[in-house]
């Protein structure tokens, strides 16, 4: 999907090869957020955003967006090196005053496995929010272990591993502009 003039970069031990550039996700980011605008016409959502992946994309979503409304953060934490453990922890819960009662737009990196929203989903809907939208920046389908309702996706891709536009590898390569794949052959 990236264009050839994009080279390679290793983080850590492995290599990863450009797969998305920045022009793509951008193009596609500003899409994510026109349709927002459309299903929210002019409300005042809560911006719920998943650390610490999802920052850059939420970043430019709600710009993107131009919508009006507040900014929450929550941490949760479900990965080890290129795997996911299986086992989600919460490390920051959403402020209540920021979601009871609001339509929530909750912004994540990834769904693969779907454990992390199959877990945090409920508790969100705990605090009463009058609508909860996902919006995702990658979906892996063929990953995907449990059911989770996404009601938008920036980009359906293969269940390889991925760094870049704020994804990470055991904490390096958040800042790439464009998003990576871990190399087949290295």
């Amino acid at each position: 999907m990236a264009s050839a003039s994009q080279t390679s970069v290793q983080l850590h031990e492995h290599v990863f090869e450009p797969f998305l550039t920045p022009e793509m996700i951008q193009e596609r980011v500003t899409q994510l957020g026109q349709e927002l605008a459309f299903r929210m016409a002019g409300g005042e959502p809560t911006f719920l955003i998943m650390l610490k992946g999802a920052f850059v994309f939420a970043a430019d979503l709600i710009r993107a967006s131009r919508l009006n409304g507040e900014i929450g953060f929550v941490r949760t934490q479900s990965y080890r090196g290129t795997e996911t453990t299986g086992k989600i922890r919460m490390h920051l819960a959403p402020e209540p005053a920021l979601v009871t009662g609001k339509d929530v737009i909750l912004i994540e990196d990834i769904v693969d496995s779907g454990y992390t929203m199959q877990a945090f989903l409920p508790k969100l809907e705990e605090l009463n929010p009058n609508s909860i939208t996902l919006v995702t920046l990658l979906h892996k389908p063929e990953a995907q272990q449990v059911d989770v309702k996404i009601d938008l996706a920036g980009f359906v891709i293969p269940p390889k591993f991925v760094v870049g536009y704020g994804l990470d590898y055991d904490g390096i390569g958040r800042q790439l502009p464009g998003i990576y794949q871990i190399a087949e052959n290295f």
